[in-house]
């Protein structure tokens, strides 16, 4: 753990817009900056800055936090580590925290072990480098060479060689002081089949090292050179799943992809290894490829983290076009805009580069379509005529139509997809309307999600938005006792957070920030806090004394219908001494609310 104090010191020297603006464009707007939200699909700027308070908001998608959650949301950090990378970005020193002996061992044990791991991993890696670039990996080079792959791009993706030999990574290894058994915990070496020793996995091949982000090599994916055993080998040779390398989650070239991603905002998504690096060499650097399965709902939100929209370029074959369509609601579901670049029949980027060179990759891109509209016109070509047929394939289209996430956007597509099929549009609407009546996702990033979902009432959101412009008001109301009229619990809480705060003399808002994103309370907050309303201390005053009267006449009121309720029931029960009691009780509180109504128009707020 990190102490609070070095938490504090870490958000006090940091800069805010200077962190979020080397991943969102933001410009100056008022008090605020604004951008596109990285998080959702925003075209119209609605994600906002606040460097007085430290802490952004979007008004589409509700995700509001600090420096902390911004970095741990758009990097997948833990809290801890993203409070690391901002105290070396900003000097701030860590003290050593002080933990109990057998969790700081643990600590350390996890830690070591995950060094360990890391050690074994870049030695290999290292291993098959040299190996690539030595006498031995001669026939390696040639077919790299063959490819049209320079050096610059072999040594970029750390390309490399594993020698034809059954021991020889694990005889490197062992120079290092790595063992057999260590190997094979991370997918380098594989048990003999009598018991007795282990055995290299990747023998004879082309390794492409699978690196994570950070650019930590995690796995390996091995391909036999020229036809290999007859072609009786497989192609393929992969590291097994370990506890850094899950397939599904990862994508290969990541880490050399990710400075241009950043910079074109667009991603070209490939099938296969080879493809990623042709690619490259032809001078598309923002390329990746899942691990030998379909793309996953992991890998568009590691897409999403980094890129605006995504364009397929899978093989020119029935299975590259299946695989690009059931590619399209994972992109779509996280607000990607996905395009496709279909390749000839029989061709992918890789053959094609080797056959026309960076001119064929780009002709191609730039002739990109809406991968959607493509799903849909194939359908429509690929019709019988027939109603039946008709039928059946606008109702398959439902389920991309769904994964859309602007309305309007999804009626484009709806009337497309009657255009494309000769039927009256009002009929595909109809039939389609599953699609659309879902429109939650697009709602919620609309202020329509704000308004149903606002917190308590008129008067205490007024008060809290009044003690958050002005701190200094949080005395008074506290002296008052105008918070304890609160009566919507979370809004109560957070009244209660900014009068603590007032009295520490640590106004931090961006900590009030911690609730749930579902916390209708924290959104409304979120959305009030960026946008400050009262500057002045005068009107500030005038308008807390409106306040107040009308939370103490709405309480006030409270208590005379809970006296009625009770004064029923001890009717009920023949109690008349607790009724006289009760009476006497709601005149002093209906007597309290005329005073209050006169005190209040003897001084009036001025206009």
């Amino acid at each position: 753990m990190i102490p609070e104090a070095k938490i504090a010191e870490i958000r006090e020297r940091s800069d805010i817009v200077e962190v979020i603006g080397e991943y969102v464009t933001l410009k100056r707007a008022g008090v605020n900056h604004k951008g596109v939200c990285p998080f959702h699909a925003d075209s119209d700027p609605s994600f906002n800055v606040n460097p007085s308070r430290q802490f952004y908001h979007c008004f589409g998608c509700g995700a509001s936090g600090d420096i902390f959650k911004f970095l741990m949301t758009i990097e997948g950090l833990s809290f801890i580590e993203s409070a690391k990378k901002l105290a070396g970005r900003y000097g701030v020193e860590l003290p050593v925290q002080e933990m109990s002996p057998a969790a700081r061992t643990e600590q350390e044990r996890a830690r070591e072990a995950l060094k360990r791991r890391r050690l074994i991993l870049e030695t290999a890696a290292a291993f098959f480098e040299a190996n690539l670039w030595s006498p031995a990996g001669a026939q390696a080079r040639e077919a790299i060479k063959a490819r049209g792959i320079d050096d610059e791009i072999a040594r970029l993706y750390r390309l490399g060689y594993a020698p034809d030999s059954w021991q020889a990574l694990l005889d490197h290894l062992r120079e290092n002081r790595i063992s057999p058994t260590e190997a094979e915990s991370v997918g380098l070496a594989l048990p003999r089949k009598g018991g007795s020793g282990f055995y290299d996995r990747f023998r004879n091949r082309l390794v492409f090292t699978i690196a994570d982000p950070s650019g930590h090599p995690i796995a390996f994916s091995a391909r036999v050179i020229g036809s290999g055993n007859d072609g009786k080998d497989p192609k393929y040779v992969n590291s097994p799943e370990t506890r850094e390398f899950v397939k599904g989650k990862i994508l290969f070239g990541i880490h050399a992809a990710r400075v241009n991603l950043s910079k074109t905002r667009e991603a070209i998504l490939v099938e296969g290894n080879f493809d990623v690096v042709s690619m490259a060499q032809a001078g598309f650097r923002n390329v990746v490829a899942p691990l030998g399965t379909a793309i996953t709902d992991d890998h568009a939100v590691i897409l999403r983290r980094r890129v605006d929209s995504v364009t397929v370029m899978f093989d020119g074959d029935g299975a590259g076009r299946k695989a690009s369509a059931r590619a399209f609601p994972m992109l779509a579901k996280v607000g990607l805009a996905a395009y496709v670049a279909p390749l000839p029949e029989g061709e992918d980027p890789d053959s094609l580069f080797n056959k026309g060179g960076k001119e064929a990759i780009g002709s191609l891109l730039a002739e990109k379509k809406g991968l959607l509209d493509e799903i849909i016109r194939s359908s429509a070509d690929a019709s019988d005529g027939s109603a039946q047929d008709a039928s059946r394939r606008i109702g398959k289209l439902g389920p991309f139509v769904a994964a859309v996430q602007n309305n309007m956007e999804r009626d484009v597509y709806r009337q497309r997809i009657a255009d494309a099929f000769g039927i009256d549009s009002r009929v595909v609407f109809s039939h389609l309307r599953g699609g659309g009546s879902s429109t939650s996702r697009s709602q919620m990033q609309g202020e329509g999600r704000e308004e149903t979902t606002i917190p308590g009432t008129t008067e205490e959101r007024e008060l809290i938005g009044l003690m958050l412009d002005l701190p200094g008001l949080c005395g008074e109301v506290e002296e008052r006792g105008i918070a304890t009229m609160i009566v919507t619990q979370r809004l109560r809480k957070i009244a209660s957070e900014l009068i603590l705060g007032y009295k520490r003399k640590e106004f931090d808002i961006s900590e009030m920030l911690s609730g749930s994103g579902d916390d209708s309370a924290v959104r409304w907050f979120a959305a009030r806090a960026i946008k400050p309303l009262f500057k002045e201390e005068e009107k500030g005053h005038e308008a807390l004394k409106e306040i107040e009267q009308r939370m103490r006449g709405t309480f006030l009121k409270q208590g005379v219908r809970e006296l009625d309720k009770q004064i029923r029931l001890a009717n009920a029960a023949n109690d008349y001494h607790k009724v006289l009691e009760l009476q006497r009780g709601r005149t002093e509180i209906e007597k309290e609310i005329t005073e209050a109504h006169q005190a209040f128009d003897k001084d009036p707020i001025r206009d």
